[in-house]
């Protein structure tokens, strides 16, 4: 499969964003703009877990780095996120193929903003299993993962000057990000968001931030 296309009709996610309604009582769209869009997160055992989308059917955001309407849509959802529940954290898991473990079996591109006040990628480099870290801007994910599988997280959002750390995947695992907040904030085995939903969570965390957005300015 190409890793862009306009729509997929196995998507929820593309789903979300077709003109029929869409009516799952988590799955609501906060915030929008003709090209992404942003939900509160299912499985999300912080309050504020905010993801952003491409409208675009990807597997991955690496090419989005590098786009100023990008850059500005999320980081006007990581300053509202912030003002309603403190400092946030960043991070993809960048998949190139459908179902990969790398995704978390989400197979649509999408960046998760977390209030959080540790150091995730303190956290990350704890990890070393068959990653390789390295200090990254955000505009040399594409170059560095030159086509393959990567994490990336950064303790900060702060547009195209994002300083975080990166690593290549070969040995896929699933919910890596998931699983270093969970165990950072006691939640342990809880990280599976296929087994703990978190629902209500993510209902209060929609109601809070939905009222919250607006429009930016055009770039």
């Amino acid at each position: 499969m190409s890793l862009v296309q306009s729509k997929h009709a196995g998507c929820r996610f593309c789903n979300m964003t077709r003109s029929v309604s869409y009516t799952s009582t988590v799955d609501r769209i906060l915030f929008e703009d003709e090209d992404y869009f942003a939900v509160s997160s299912i499985g999300g055992f912080i309050p504020g877990w905010a993801l952003v989308f491409p409208k675009t059917h990807k597997l991955n955001l690496s090419k989005e780095y590098t786009n100023p309407v990008f850059l500005k849509f999320a980081s006007h959802v990581t300053q509202i996120v912030s003002s309603e529940y403190g400092a946030c954290v960043i991070f993809e898991h960048g998949s190139t193929t459908e179902n990969s473990a790398t995704s978390c079996g989400v197979n649509h591109a999408h960046m998760h903003i977390v209030p959080f006040s540790k150091n995730i990628e303190l956290l990350a480099l704890q990890e070393t299993d068959n990653l390789l870290w390295k200090q990254a801007n955000i505009a040399e994910i594409s170059s560095f993962a030159n086509g393959n599988e990567y994490l990336f997280c950064a303790n900060a959002f702060e547009d195209i000057s994002t300083i975080g750390s990166f690593s290549k995947v070969t040995n896929p695992r699933s919910q890596f990000f998931r699983q270093l907040l969970a165990k950072a904030t006691g939640f342990g085995d809880m990280y599976d968001y296929k087994r703990y939903r978190f629902e209500e969570v993510s209902i209060a965390t929609a109601d809070r931030l939905s009222q919250k957005f607006h429009i930016p300015s055009s770039v």
